[in-house]
């Protein structure tokens, strides 16, 4: 089929062979070539003609307004300079027979030759050269002056960088991400992602060199309007919700964002990337943790995906999760994901996905333009009227916004100050996802091995999610399950969280010390909570468990909420609401039926007490110490432990170990910590310094429209505060309206 049928008129700039076949498509399309430049005319192709000198020569003379342009250059770096300096409008040539699926997306100047086939969902971004017979496959993202080569096939989801080069034939597989500038050589078969600036040869593809390429510097901007520090699903929902914004006001400048992550891994964070592993699930259904509209798009989305999603899982889980798979298998089949307890990395893979989609859909329309950077930010430095940001490997931008989503505070570590040290007879684990989940549990695997002779009892310090994640995982894979004697938990309260609803019962229960303030005046923040705690403490009593309560206790104390002032609700988000929550914990029936078995065995007990020490005796084994809860007295635990997984949380604001950007901000002022140790103080606009904004867990502590916020995970919250931040943008960059502020560290 033919782009139109009525005449239109184009210029090409490039003279050689390359400009030939972009020449004969759209002329087969109807368009009419008025004018071909060259910067070196001498050595044009022997078949063009009416060949003049280009822009080099003279900049301000070429004519840059007239018809639209194509750029019919095939080296990619020179397509992306042409095209840095051309002030022209650009135009695409699409080959009638190459097959495009309409939800596809096809940025402005880029061509796509015959026979080429270019599947649903997909992104193709300026200026790229989709070669003769090439095959991309659905959802994948092409980068701005890529060109995927004649025959290569591209399969689902892959992404290819900004002027990367697929060559002839190769074939990449699903999921692989190729960065930046690189070079996959003809007939290379990619099973694995590819580093910026990198070559890749063979089968299977090996890269045999890195090297950063001069145009990094002629097209890469140091400063942007914003720059997002952290990449969690915080700034993932801010991303998206302003790009609604940008997307009502056609009229508004281009917007330059920045994203920086310390880890290679965008838009998921540490809970739904592959830091954690494919087999660790939520902690609530899926009903439960989306709301909608968002929940329903979510759904359509696993219903598309279950298959890849669910043969991901078989290849990084163990037994339990073909259990999972097992047990559930008619309703993935059927599409009824509501009440499942889903892998995270799911969620993990649909927001990446939808992010970078959206913001390449918006490159493409000229809306923004987005650099992502792979470093740890140390310091910001208010210059004027923007910020210097300084990263840990010396580099330095400017931003005159910028966003904090640096997710929850790191781990407390409780033994040393390493996150994992392994002597004779201890492997002790403060940060089970550093770096990342399964490189600790090979370590595991590996510590095992050279017991296999010996006992080994494991020891989970917290009975929060991450403990019930590694008491799963560890469960999972079964070289390391067989070789464990006995399963210990470490808690405060030595309660669980709970899994299983009593329907019966449930209907029976009744909040009668909340319900005795429903009619008083005056309250406080401590009058509830109190009588939040005193409900909570009979539901233990008769043996109800939190997954039959929480529901009513919490919608019992969030109405008495909406009788307190703005102080007295700060006082309940600094000082209540998270000690409320860890007396609320619920748990997937997964997670549960894991510890019953083990009890089943009598392989697993629960102490109720707080770590104190680990001492190794005169035997050389490792005895743990410990503050009993119901004596108060310091004991030590009868068996001896022999690797031991912090699960315990993380720090707090007051503390010297916290990162070395929240300590700098902290001490120029730019942040206060609130009373709640865990967040900083932020205005109405979520400012904790004018410009700097903060999202996510670190607004713990703050209230907004009326509402307590103590915790910022669950997805509702994330997402309802994310639209409140990027509206706030909006009005700044678009409306240009002067926000309503109150002072800062107020």
């Amino acid at each position: 089929m033919k782009v139109t049928e009525k005449s239109n008129k184009i210029r090409i700039y490039g003279a050689g062979g390359h400009s030939q076949v972009i020449r004969e498509v759209l002329e087969d399309n109807g368009y009419e070539v008025t004018e071909t430049f060259d910067d070196k005319p001498s050595g044009r192709h022997y078949a063009s003609k009416n060949v003049t000198s280009g822009a080099r020569e003279n900049l301000a003379d070429f004519p840059h307004k007239g018809h639209p342009v194509i750029i019919a250059v095939g080296i990619n770096s020179e397509r992306a300079e042409i095209a840095s300096f051309l002030k022209s409008k650009f135009e695409k040539a699409i080959h009638h027979s190459a097959t495009i699926a309409s939800s596809a997306k096809i940025g402005d100047g880029t061509v796509v030759f015959a026979g080429a086939i270019i599947q649903p969902n997909t992104v193709i971004g300026k200026h790229v050269i989709v070669n003769t017979g090439a095959s991309i496959d659905h959802d994948n993202i092409i980068g701005d002056y890529a060109h995927v080569s004649p025959k290569a096939a591209l399969c689902g989801h892959v992404e290819v960088g900004e002027g990367s080069h697929v060559g002839v034939g190769a074939v990449v597989i699903p999921k692989v991400k190729i960065g930046k500038w690189c070079t996959i050589g003809a007939g290379s078969v990619v099973l694995k992602d590819v580093p910026d600036y990198s070559t890749v040869v063979g089968n299977p593809g090996k890269v045999i060199k890195t090297k950063i390429p001069e145009i990094q510097s002629n097209t890469m901007s140091k400063s942007s309007d914003i720059t997002f520090i952290g990449s969690g699903i915080s700034s993932s929902f801010t991303i998206l919700h302003f790009l609604d914004q940008i997307e009502k006001n056609e009229t508004q400048k281009k917007i330059q964002i920045n994203i920086i992550d310390k880890y290679q891994e965008f838009h998921t964070g540490i809970p739904y990337g592959s830091r954690s592993g494919f087999s660790v699930h939520l902690i609530t259904s899926l009903k439960n943790f989306l709301p909608e509209p968002e929940l329903g798009k979510f759904i359509q989305w696993l219903n598309n995906n279950k298959n890849w999603l669910i043969k991901e899982l078989e290849k990084d889980g163990g037994r339990l999760a073909l259990d999972w798979i097992s047990t559930h298998v008619d309703r993935i089949e059927n599409n009824e994901w509501e009440d499942l307890f889903i892998p995270r990395r799911f969620f993990g893979w649909y927001i990446n996905e939808k992010v970078k989609n959206r913001l390449e859909e918006f490159r493409i329309s000229g809306k923004v333009d987005v650099k992502y950077t792979a470093e740890e930010v140390v310091d910001l430095e208010k210059v004027e009227n923007s910020y210097t940001i300084c990263l840990k490997n010396g580099e330095v931008l400017s931003s005159e916004k910028v966003i904090l989503s640096v997710g929850s505070l790191p781990v407390n570590y409780l033994w040393k100050k390493e996150s994992l040290v392994e002597k004779n007879n201890i492997l002790f684990i403060n940060d089970p996802y550093k770096p990342e989940l399964k490189q600790v549990l090979e370590r595991i695997k590996g510590f095992l091995n050279k017991r296999k002779t010996k006992k080994t009892n494991v020891l989970i310090v917290g009975a929060n999610a991450s403990g019930l994640e590694m008491i799963y995982k560890l469960n999972d894979v079964e070289e390391i399950s067989s070789h464990i004697n006995k399963f210990l938990l470490l808690s405060t309260q030595g309660l669980l969280p709970d899994a299983v609803i009593d329907k019966k019962r449930q209907k029976e229960y009744t909040p009668f010390n909340l319900q005795s303030l429903v009619d008083q005046d005056n309250l406080t923040a401590k009058t509830i909570a109190d009588a939040t705690f005193k409900d909570l403490d009979y539901a233990e009593q008769i043996n109800l468990g939190a997954a039959s309560t929480v529901e009513i206790i919490s919608k019992a104390f969030g109405t008495l909420l909406g009788k307190l002032n703005q102080e007295e609700l700060t006082k309940f988000a600094c000082y209540y609401g998270n000690e409320i929550g860890r007396r609320q914990r619920c748990a997937g029936f997964h997670y549960s039926k894991t510890i019953d078995a083990l009890k089943e065995e009598r392989r697993f007990d629960h102490i109720a007490g707080r770590f104190s020490n680990i001492e190794e005796n005169s035997e050389n084994e490792y005895e743990l110490e410990f503050l009993d809860t119901e004596s108060g007295v310091n004991k030590t635990l009868e068996d001896t432990v022999h690797i031991v997984i912090n699960c315990i949380g993380s720090t707090n604001l007051s503390n010297a170990d916290i990162p070395e950007l929240l300590k700098n901000l902290i001490d120029k002022g730019y942040c206060k910590p609130n009373d709640s140790k865990i967040g900083f103080a932020v205005n109405d606009s979520l400012e904790s310094y004018e410009n700097l904004h903060i999202v996510g867990p670190l607004l713990a502590g703050n209230v907004f429209d009326g509402k307590a916020v103590w915790h910022v995970e669950h997805c509702g919250r994330i997402i309802w505060l994310s639209k409140m931040l990027s509206q706030k943008i909006n009005d700044y960059y678009i409306k240009n309206s002067e926000l309503k502020k109150t002072p800062f560290n107020s």
